[in-house]
């Protein structure tokens, strides 16, 4: 006599009859009486019944979202392969939200079609895929979905075609987690946390199913501690594929509720209500994941989801504004509402690799979303809430004729957020003395964006290659020196417009501009001289979607920013920048010691400083005199200098 039970991994599943199959099945203890009876009887139909009518006994969750296993849809990018059963699943899934036409516009020889016949193909397919000789697990996970919440719906020849197969392969399921690099975490989550965990609680009456429910929530949660910080920001590592991370957390965690059967504690929920916290600010204005690079991810409904259906309880803030991105996608314009003090929207986290400089919690916000887990940082920009700068945030630097080669990660060295600006500073160490820096700046109240790249502490270049005997040969009288020649720096960084936008660099002076539906911005390269009558070898230019930028200098150091402004105000206002004489105890020194800048756009003006190379005495540039090693300030109206960001 077989025995069947989650006891174990069945790996050679017997050839069984259906009535069969139902009396090998052994059942928990606390199984349903008139269940067991009908199975150990092999009664197919008293079965399916008894099964049924028990489901609809105890169901008390919610199936918003559900019936036709919707939600298997938030991580249908992960299994591209199964393009043609999302399709079937969209397919019922419009099919049932059509309202059925009255009698009256029906035709009288034309019976209507009620819900177990429109979701008669779906069950069809996913009997097929789940009973094929390859495991599918985006099948099985809409197999059980779909079972769990519309199982007593369907009919009883339906419902035994698909539970018995999905019983089967849940039997035959591994377990064990093999480790590959290659495979994304939201995939091994989905086949070894989430199937797990949930098949355990649909199919609980079989013995030992509690095994796989511990088996999954064993994942479940582990998963989520080893890839969040404390305060619940998700590690770079999976910010790319956040909202398909996500997804198995929200489906368990509605399965859950739904078969009341816990599996977070306090302390996990807590983590979790601020891991969704920190992923509604991720969520662009267009409903779509930010640093995604160029995967087209929905995050809206998995949070919406998580935030309205399982009350997580997030603060005002939060629910407020990913209230006013569901609006937006919409098409419904925003709620009006007094101002009130809110949280700050920018957090950063040295563990995770990741910060977000947001200017406010609005749908129209200003905010850049970096990531410096690998040798290039990360960049997704937003400008008025419309998508401006994604992806790589390129650096190609030489020394001499030595290539610099990039470290595996960059660390934060400065962060700083306050009512005025969000500030961060990372860092590479290179060769030697040899410092890397990334300086990213966000105004919070004047629309405008400071990138730049600081490089100092570069060795000087031998003098020559030619031998000292030979020099003597030459010039007898000539007095030995080996003094170093100054080293000369090429630098490149590159940063990549979104899609339809459009920039050009071709103007009367070095000004760049970005155009797209209902954006424009300027950029200026304070580096580079404005006039394009004056000679230089540095550039700003575009090539296809890419701002490069390229700088020359020779000495210890050099520094490249570049403004983006997008201010309605500031978009057509005559613009002018130069370079400033910085000093230090009254002599000029070299700008691979200490830059300054001005930039001036109509009133409002901007002052740029940074040195880079310490020193124990303050500097003076146009008149402000700071220890500071990076200044950023504006003028009064009476021409003082009004620091926004003060760096030491």
């Amino acid at each position: 006599m077989h025995s069947l039970s989650f006891a174990a991994q069945i790996t050679d599943f017997p050839g069984l009859s259906n009535s069969e199959f139902l009396q090998a099945l052994t059942w928990d203890r606390s199984a349903d009486a008139a269940v067991r009876a009908a199975a150990t009887s092999g009664n197919v139909a008293a079965f399916t019944k008894a099964w049924q009518a028990h489901r609809r006994a105890r169901d008390t969750g919610s199936t918003t979202g559900a019936a036709c296993a919707e939600r298997v849809l938030w991580s249908q990018q992960a299994y591209s392969e199964e393009a043609g059963l999302v399709r079937v699943i969209q397919q019922t899934r419009e099919s049932n939200s059509k309202k059925n036409g009255s009698a009256a516009h029906r035709p009288v020889n034309k019976p209507a079609v009620n819900w177990s016949q429109r979701v008669g193909q779906l069950v069809t397919e996913l009997t097929a895929a789940v009973g094929s000789a390859e495991p599918r697990a985006f099948a099985l996970l809409a197999s059980l979905e779909l079972l769990a919440h519309s199982g007593h719906r369907l009919s009883v020849d339906q419902f035994f075609k698909l539970w018995r197969p999905t019983l089967t392969e849940l039997l035959m399921w591994p377990t064990v987690i093999h480790e590959d690099p290659t495979v994304p975490k939201d995939v091994v989550l989905v086949e070894h946390g989430e199937i797990p965990f949930v098949g355990g609680l649909v199919f609980h009456d079989i013995a030992n199913a509690s095994n796989l429910v511990k088996s999954g929530r064993k994942v479940l949660a582990k998963e989520l501690v080893d890839n969040t910080d404390t305060d619940g920001t998700p590690h770079a590592d999976i910010l790319p594929r956040l909202p398909l991370w996500l997804a198995p957390f929200v489906r368990s965690t509605l399965m859950m509720d739904r078969y009341q059967s816990g599996m977070w504690n306090a302390e996990q929920r807590q983590l979790f209500t601020n891991v969704i916290d920190r992923a509604v600010l991720l969520c662009r204005p267009d409903g779509r994941a930010a640093l995604t690079n160029g995967l087209r991810l929905d995050s809206l409904p998995v949070l919406l989801a998580a935030v309205e259906i399982l009350d997580l309880g997030l603060v005002g803030s939060t629910s407020d504004y990913l209230q006013a991105v569901q609006r937006a996608v919409a098409g419904k314009p925003p709620r009006r509402s007094r101002p009130m003090i809110s949280t700050m929207p920018s957090n950063q986290s040295d563990w995770a690799k990741f910060a977000l400089l947001r200017s406010d919690w609005s749908v129209e916000a200003d905010s850049v979303a970096i990531t410096h887990h690998q040798p290039l940082p990360q960049l997704d920009v937003t400008a008025l809430g419309r998508s401006l700068i994604h992806g790589d945030w390129g650096l190609k630097l030489k020394l001499g004729d030595a290539v610099v080669e990039l470290a595996d990660e960059w660390s934060c060295v400065c962060w700083q957020s306050d009512p005025d600006a969000d500030y961060i500073e990372l860092q590479m160490a290179g060769p030697g003395k040899l410092r890397v820096e990334r300086l990213v700046m966000l105004s919070r109240k004047e629309r405008f964006l400071i990138v730049a790249d600081s490089i100092s502490g570069v060795s000087p270049a031998e003098s020559s290659n030619v031998s000292k005997a030979d020099a003597g040969r030459a010039n007898p009288g000539a007095k030995k020196s080996s003094a170093p020649t100054k080293q000369r720096i090429e630098y490149e960084s590159r940063l990549t417009l979104c899609e339809g936008l459009v920039g050009t660099c071709d103007g009367t002076t070095r000004e760049g501009r970005i155009t797209g539906k209902r954006l424009k911005s300027r950029m200026f390269p304070l580096g580079i001289t404005q006039d394009r009558v004056n000679s230089t070898p540095h550039q700003l230019s575009m090539e296809g979607q890419d701002i490069v930028l390229k700088q020359v200098a020779e000495g210890e150091g050099l520094f490249a920013p570049l403004v983006f402004v997008w201010h309605p105000e500031r978009t057509r206002v005559e613009a002018t920048w130069r370079m400033l004489t910085v000093t230090e105890e009254g002599k000029v020194v070299g700008p691979d010691v200490a830059v300054g800048y001005r930039l001036k756009l109509g009133a409002y003006q901007l002052l740029i400083s940074r040195g880079l190379k310490k020193t124990g005495n303050a500097r003076a540039c146009l008149g402000h005199h700071t220890r500071n090693e990076t200044v950023i300030a504006t003028f009064d109206s009476n021409g003082d200098v009004e620091p926004i960001l003060m760096v030491e």
